[in-house]
């Protein structure tokens, strides 16, 4: 099991984002002939499924890795409001009706293919920016996990306790500032959980010392972290 999850997590996201191209082809060979659209489709669902698995793998890889503890790890998947959310897929879906309307009979396709394909595309291919980023936060006993999919790529990190000096909650300022790494649902979240490396560096040469996190609950994130590193509360912060 474990050489398969490698096998998955060596599979380039970057890949598997090419689907959507797929998706197009699907539409357009719809009735002719269906085999094609059926081999297609199943690779644009196979594509899906190991998105979902690379997801997997990458918690149970966290577990094996950096956790040794009997009590389970704490996992966090936050996502942009659902109100955000069922808006944007409105707006997308309504777009896409209006479009295959005006398309209909383009290049051979009908009103409701034009719509299909557009809608499709859109949601495999801009999925964060519709719905916000994929991203998963686990806090083991050694440490905070982070898996962050913006879009075409998706980033795997991991932070031991004795690299975060602390950890602060607080209220966003008016603009978030350009030395921040934001690892959120959304760039612009209201309120957050900011992390502070130990060394002045920061914590990789990729990741500065100020990474921004907005878990789902922020009570229950903090009291994990409780005990393992300092954890202060703050109104507000400067945007400089």
């Amino acid at each position: 099991m474990k050489l398969l999850e490698s096998f998955i997590l060596g599979v380039p996201y970057l890949f598997l984002k090419k689907i959507p191209y797929a998706w197009v082809f699907v539409v357009f060979f719809w009735s002719w002939p269906p085999v094609v659209s059926g081999i297609l489709l199943a690779i644009v669902l196979v594509g899906l499924l190991m998105m979902a698995w690379q997801e997997r793998a990458w918690e149970n890889k966290i577990r094996r890795e950096f956790h040794s503890g009997e009590a389970r790890p704490y996992i966090d998947h936050p996502h942009a409001t659902r109100t955000f959310q069922i808006r944007n897929l409105l707006l997308l879906l309504a777009g896409s009706g209006l479009l295959g309307w005006l398309l209909n009979g383009r290049l051979n396709l009908s009103g409701l293919q034009w719509c299909l394909l557009l809608a499709g595309f859109m949601l495999l291919y801009k999925d964060a920016l519709l719905f916000g980023a994929a991203v998963t936060y686990i806090i083991t006993d050694q440490g905070i996990g982070i898996r962050y999919v913006p879009g075409y790529v998706d980033y795997r990190l991991f932070f031991k306790f004795h690299e975060i000096r602390r950890v602060v909650r607080m209220k966003m300022p008016e603009r978030i500032p350009r030395g921040w790494d934001v690892l959120t649902p959304l760039r612009y979240p209201k309120e957050g959980i900011l992390l502070y490396a130990t060394r002045r560096e920061g914590f990789s040469k990729q990741i500065r010392s100020e990474v921004l996190l907005r878990p789902m609950d922020m009570e229950k994130f903090l009291g994990e972290l409780a005990g393992h590193v300092a954890v202060t509360e703050e109104a507000s912060t400067s945007s400089g």
